[in-house]
């Protein structure tokens, strides 16, 4: 029996945003230039329009990059307090972020306030949903975000 997780495959948009690229980057790709696709990686499954995949080795082959390679250091973790910065790591996957603004802000409420350990709720702190975190005792964030590429 096939177990399909172990193909790797993903829709076009899909691949676009796990290699950091804008949602329709694998349909202009693939309509400019068919040639650049790695043989056997594309595929449409349905009816219709039906839906467009690709394989990892594809997007590899595309990209020129594996997928850790794309996103390495595209995202940040940011301690802030009173609007000054005091702590930023940078992390190469949101998990990756989301594990250490946990971990970040497990440290400081033990140090501040104990008692919310289990009462924190992580939520988007701006309109624009760019920063994802938490506020603590009204001047410290903590939050995640990704960043752009430079």
């Amino acid at each position: 029996m096939i177990n399909l997780t172990e193909l790797e495959i993903m829709t076009f948009p899909e691949a676009s945003e796990r290699w950091n690229r804008e949602r329709t980057y694998v349909f202009q790709k693939y309509f400019s230039s068919q040639d650049k696709f790695l043989p056997g990686s594309v595929d449409v499954i349905g009816n219709g329009k039906g839906t467009w995949i690709i394989t990892k080795e594809g997007m590899e082959h595309l990209t020129g990059q594996t997928e850790k390679e794309a996103n390495t250091g595209l995202w940040r973790v940011i301690v802030e307090f009173d609007f000054r910065i005091l702590e930023e790591h940078s992390c190469d996957s949101e998990g990756e972020a989301k594990s250490l603004l946990k971990t970040l802000t497990r440290k400081e409420l033990m140090k501040r306030s104990p008692e919310l350990l289990d009462k924190v709720e992580f939520s988007y702190l701006d309109k624009q949903k760019r920063n994802y975190g938490v506020r603590i005792a009204g001047n410290t964030l903590i939050y995640s975000k990704k960043v752009s590429k430079k």
